[in-house]
């Protein structure tokens, strides 16, 4: 995003690969957890690994997020989602720089639509990642204190709360990818 400060920047490279990390931990979580249903077991002890690593990575990620977030907040939302005027200027000037190099412009100056609605969508998006985050502590927990292999009960908490964890991390990064393209490669028209 072209708003964030030069100190940002790192932090924002920090998140990315965090969230790279959280996606894929989370996702080898819960694809280790398929046979538990059946009573295997066999991946237990790498599963749990994926459990501690899904959880720092949810933590970090979401650490690193929220020291971003006030610089999203003022700086790219205030100045850019919630600003018809600055959205209008910039397909303006897009379409000049279409036209200096020979494209066809396929959004016409002031024709694209204001970007609140991915401002909102973000900000429902921190709320479903807060909630993975804590579904990630307590399966961390429960994988250490009250694992289904000692613990049968827990079985349908234990995949429900994997299943949370996933869900959030893979919807958090398609919704934050799709924020921080906004001004990259411009909205959807």
């Amino acid at each position: 995003m072209l708003f964030l400060e030069s100190a940002a920047r790192p932090l924002l490279v920090a998140h990315a690969i965090s969230a790279a990390v959280l996606v894929a931990s989370t996702t080898h979580h819960l694809v280790w957890c398929r046979g538990y249903f059946r009573g295997e077991y066999a991946r237990y002890k790498g599963e749990r690994r994926f459990a501690l690593i899904a959880c720092c990575a949810f933590v970090s990620t979401f650490l690193v997020g929220n020291l971003l977030y006030p610089t999203y907040k003022v700086r790219v939302r205030a100045e850019y989602f919630d600003n018809p005027a600055a959205i209008a200027e910039e397909a303006k000037l897009r379409a000049v720089q279409h036209h200096a190099v020979g494209v066809s412009s396929s959004e016409p100056p002031g024709v694209q639509s204001g970007l609140s609605p991915i401002a909102r969508l973000f900000d429902i998006k921190e709320h479903w990642v807060a909630l993975g985050c804590a579904a990630s502590l307590v399966l961390l927990l429960l994988s250490r204190k009250a694992h289904p292999k000692e613990h049968p009960r827990v079985l349908a908490l234990y995949l429900g709360l994997s299943m949370v964890a996933c869900s959030t991390a893979w919807f958090g990064a398609i919704v934050g990818l799709l924020t921080a393209s906004y001004r990259s490669v411009g909205g959807v028209t």
